[in-house]
C-alpha cells in the first residue's frame, strides 16, 4: 500500500505494484456482466441482431474492454457517466461486477490463443500457384487479407461472410453486376487473391480504391492489401446508409442489412484506435514479439510508441509511424493510407458536449523496482485533472493533485509532464507487479468521485480501498443534497460529467 506521509520528508512517492490477476472470471461473476451489459451497453449489442454481447469478443476490442483495466475501459467508463442520469441506468453494485471482471482479465484475453499468422513467404507461393492454374500473371494478382480481423477466433461461417461481402463490395466499385471471383489462399481462410483486371482496373486504379498515398518513385503496389482498408475507403466514413447504396445494385435484398452491416464492422475495425495486439496483428507478429523490438526504441520523443506499449493510438497516427514501427520490427511495412480526414481540415467546434478525450502514458516502456516514474497527460478540452495510483493490496492514492501542486487545471492539446521537472516532488516504483494509474478529468471543479482533499494531514490523500471507495462514493452520491451533512456539500461534479482513462504498468 502506497503511504506519502511516511515519506513526505524526502518529497518521494512510493507507488507499490499490484498483484497478479487470476486467469478466468468466476462464472456467475461473467454471467452477471453479461446481464448489465446486455442491459445498459447499446455498443456491446450485436448492431444487426440486438444479441447479447459476447465477452470473449468484447475483451479483444480495445474500443471496449481493456483487460485488468477498467478505468481504460471504455464500457466501463461509458456506464459509469451513465450513472445517476434519468431512466435506467447501471446500478452501483452493477458498476462494480463490470469492474471485478475487467479486473479479472489477463493481458491475453486481448487476443486469441489459437491465433496463427501465414508468413508471407508462403502466401507469395500459393498467389504463384494460383496465377499458374488460373493461367493468369501474377503481376495481375493483389491479396486482401483477413488475418488481423479475427485474431484467430472468427469461425469458418463469420470469415465465409467477410470473403462474400468484399466480393460483393469490389463488384459495386467496379460496376459489374455480379461478385467478383477470390480465391482462398490459406486454409484458415485469411488471404484472398483477385485478379484486378478482372475487375476492369490497372495498378494506379487499384491504389486510388485503396486510399493510398501517391508514389514518389515508382514500385512494386503492394501485394497485401487489409481488408478493413479496403472497406473504409470505400466507405469514406462509417455510414449504413452509404453501405447499403453502395451494396444495393449487386445484393439480393434478403441480405442486403445483413452485408451492409458486415461492410460497417470492417470500416469501424479501420477506423478505430490501434492497440498493440492489432498493430501487431497488422504486421503479422505476435504482441509480445513486438513489445520486445519497441520497449528498447520507446523512449524520449516517441510518444507514440510510449502510447502504444500503454494504450491506443489513432489510426492515422499509425499510419504516418508505419516506417518507424517496421523498422523496428523488420518486416515489410503495410503501404501508407491517405487518412479519411485531412490534416489540413478544420478541427472539431468544441460545445459543451464534445467529449473529454483523455491520453495518459508514462516516461518509459519497461520499469524495474526503484525506478522514477513520470506521467505524461494530454486532453482536447481545458479541464481540471485528477491522477490517482492503485496499489497492490487495491489501495488508492490521489498522486495529483497534492500538496506541491494544488493547481490541478490543464490546457487543452498541451502534453504536462506530471511531476513537472521542477517539481519539489517525485514518483519511485517501490515493488514488482501491476501498478494502476487512473485519470480523472473535469470542465469544472468540485469534488470528483468524492475525494475531499485535506493537505493539512496528507500530502498525498489517501483513499483506502478503491473499488470500496468507489462504490462508496457512487451510493453517496445518490442522497438528495438536502439530506447531506455539511462535510458532505462541496460542490459535487455527478458522473456524467466525468471522463476518465486509465493505464496498467508492469514493475519487473
Amino acid at each position: 500500500m502506497m503511504r506519502a506521509g511516511l515519506i513526505a520528508l524526502a518529497l518521494v512517492l512510493l507507488l507499490a505494484g499490484a498483484a497478479i490477476l487470476p486467469a478466468h472470471a468466476d462464472d456467475a461473476l461473467a454471467a452477471r456482466v453479461r446481464d448489465v451489459l446486455a442491459t445498459h451497453c447499446a455498443l456491446c449489442r450485436d448492431a444487426s441482431t440486438g444479441a447479447a454481447p459476447d465477452l470473449a469478443t468484447m475483451a479483444r476490442d480495445p474500443g471496449l474492454i481493456r483487460p485488468g483495466n477498467p478505468d481504460g475501459s471504455p464500457a466501463y467508463t461509458t456506464l459509469l457517466r451513465q450513472f445517476g442520469a434519468s431512466g435506467p441506468s447501471p446500478t452501483p453494485d452493477d458498476l462494480g461486477a463490470l469492474r471485478s471482471w475487467i479486473e479479472s482479465l489477463p493481458t491475453e484475453a486481448a487476443t486469441c490463443p489459437s491465433a496463427a499468422f501465414v508468413p508471407r513467404q508462403r502466401i507469395e507461393a500459393e498467389l504463384a500457384r494460383v496465377g499458374a492454374k488460373l493461367r493468369k500473371p501474377v503481376a495481375a494478382l493483389r491479396v486482401l487479407s483477413l488475418a488481423h480481423l479475427d485474431l484467430g477466433c472468427a469461425t469458418p461461417e463469420q470469415r465465409a461472410e467477410w470473403r462474400q461481402m468484399l466480393e460483393l463490395v469490389l463488384a459495386a466499385v467496379a460496376g459489374v453486376k455480379h461478385p467478383v471471383a477470390t480465391h482462398v489462399l490459406d486454409a484458415q481462410g485469411h488471404h484472398l487473391a483477385l485478379d484486378i483486371q478482372d475487375l476492369g482496373w490497372d495498378a494506379h486504379r487499384w491504389r486510388a480504391v485503396l486510399g493510398l498515398k501517391p508514389q514518389v518513385r515508382r514500385s512494386a503496389d503492394p501485394l497485401i492489401v487489409r481488408a478493413d482498408q479496403l472497406v473504409a475507403h470505400v466507405l469514406q466514413k462509417a455510414d449504413r446508409e452509404i453501405a447499403r447504396g453502395i451494396l444495393g445494385p449487386v445484393t439480393a435484398p434478403d441480405k442486403l442489412e445483413r452485408n451492409a452491416e458486415l461492410m460497417l464492422q470492417l470500416a469501424r475495425h479501420h477506423l478505430a484506435p490501434l492497440n498493440l495486439p492489432r498493430v501487431a496483428a497488422e504486421i503479422a507478429m505476435r504482441p509480445d514479439a513486438l513489445a520486445r523490438v519497441l520497449e528498447p526504441a520507446a523512449r524520449g520523443e516517441r510518444h507514440v510508441l510510449r502510447q502504444l506499449i500503454y494504450g491506443t493510438v489513432p489510426r492515422h497516427e499509425v499510419e504516418e509511424n508505419w516506417p518507424l514501427i517496421a523498422r523496428l520490427a523488420r518486416v515489410v511495412p503495410p503501404a501508407q493510407a491517405v487518412p479519411l480526414v485531412s490534416k489540413d481540415a478544420a478541427p472539431p467546434v468544441i460545445t459543451s458536449a464534445t467529449p473529454i478525450e483523455l491520453i495518459l502514458y508514462p516516461d518509459r516502456a519497461r520499469y524495474a523496482a526503484g525506478d522514477e516514474l513520470r506521467l505524461s497527460v494530454r486532453t482536447n478540452i481545458d479541464c481540471h485533472l485528477t491522477l490517482i495510483s492503485v496499489d497492490a493490496a487495491g489501495f488508492g492514492t490521489v498522486i495529483f493533485p497534492n500538496d506541491f501542486a494544488t493547481n490541478n487545471r490543464i490546457a487543452a492539446q498541451v502534453r504536462v509532464s506530471i511531476p513537472a521537472a521542477n517539481a519539489r516532488y517525485r514518483f519511485r516504483l517501490k515493488d514488482k507487479g501491476r501498478e494502476r494509474i487512473v485519470a480523472l478529468c473535469t470542465r469544472s471543479e468540485g469534488s470528483v468521485d468524492g475525494i475531499r482533499h485535506d493537505f493539512e494531514r496528507q500530502r498525498f490523500q489517501e483513499l483506502g480501498p478503491y473499488a470500496a471507495f468507489l462504490d462508496a462514493a457512487l451510493k453517496r452520491s445518490t442522497v438528495p443534497e438536502s439530506e447531506r451533512s455539511e462535510r458532505e456539500k462541496p460542490t459535487h461534479v455527478p458522473q456524467s460529467e466525468i471522463w476518465r482513462t486509465g493505464i496498467v504498468i508492469d514493475v519487473r
